[in-house]
């Protein structure tokens, strides 16, 4: 059912269907009946000389002037509008705004839940890790309890449990060297697009430089993932950055121990002389030795 106009200076109709029968917060209803509420109060406003719904009280429209059907045409169009747009419309949107209230009431819950479960885990893992420290220090102990009285003080075994989480830690982080370091830069943004180049998308965290600022110097992006298999999974694709224009020279590492870094720095150094010495072959670092490439493949294909 519509409802229509004769005068024809309001909207020439308003359908019942497009309002409040679907549930939704129509933008195009709420236009609709503001620009015929609109031409009403402009209509009335004309006729007893007001130059806005302000101006009028009734002792301004009480006038001889206007014919009686004239007012009961306005009378009922503005109760229409009223009581079959208006109040529609209001209960649409506060049903709506109740559910919206709803969906971030529950989705508030699944954070708050998702949190404790993350928590819960991480607790789990480090009592995992503290139960095995505690095994084996006992297990020492029995056999050095007069000379290491002190190696199951909860002090000592605090610290060993420390400095397990430290190396499992450790062991998911990677470090991004060569990207230049600039004011007031993102480092989030730098490292998802180096992992793009790689095609590699994973969660990552903890994203930030390290290290002292220092003039002509770049530091390096310390970031970490989920799990040792994935920095294996990107470490592997590293070498790809050489081929990528503007990434030639960035190259990324596990984040190692100081004594791991010394000993990777001697190692690196051992195979500079080794590739200088013999130019002919092919010598990289695997597992922490160096290997000739060649003799590798000769041995595969004895095998």
């Amino acid at each position: 059912m519509a409802v229509q106009y004769r005068t024809g200076k309001y909207l020439d109709e308003i359908h019942e269907t497009s309002i409040g029968t679907d549930n939704v917060f129509c933008e195009i209803n709420v236009k609709e009946v503001q620009e015929s509420s609109r031409l009403l109060v402009n209509d009335i406003c004309k006729t007893f000389g007001a130059e806005s719904l302000t101006d009028l009280n009734p002792a301004m429209m009480n006038k001889n002037t206007v014919v009686k059907a004239q007012m009961a045409e306005w009378l009922f169009s503005a109760i229409y509008l009223l009581e079959q747009c208006s109040l529609p419309l209001m209960s649409n949107a506060r049903v709506q705004l109740e559910n919206l209230n709803e969906e971030k009431i529950e989705d508030q819950k699944s954070i708050i839940k998702l949190q404790s479960d993350l928590i819960s885990q991480k607790n789990e893992e480090l009592g995992l890790v503290s139960k095995t420290v505690e095994t084996e220090l006992k297990t020492y102990s029995s056999a050095l309890q007069q000379s290491c009285s002190t190696a199951l003080s909860p002090k000592n075994i605090a610290a060993a449990v420390q400095k397990v989480a430290r190396e499992d830690d450790r062991s998911k982080e990677i470090l991004v060297f060569g990207v230049a370091e600039e004011k007031g830069e993102c480092a989030t943004a730098k490292v998802a697009k180096i992992l793009d180049h790689l095609e590699e998308k994973p969660k990552f965290q903890q994203c930030r430089r390290i290290g002292q600022q220092r003039d002509n110097s770049v530091r390096p992006i310390k970031f970490s993932v989920r799990s040792t298999d994935i920095v294996y999974q990107i470490l592997s694709k590293a070498k790809r950055l050489r081929e990528v224009e503007g990434y030639k020279t960035v190259y990324l590492s596990p984040n190692r121990t100081p004594e791991e870094r010394v000993a990777r720095q001697k190692l690196v150094a051992e195979l500079k002389q080794k590739r200088i010495g013999d130019p002919n072959s092919r010598y990289f670092i695997r597992k922490g030795e160096i290997v000739q490439a060649a003799l590798e493949e000769s041995f595969h294909s004895t095998g």
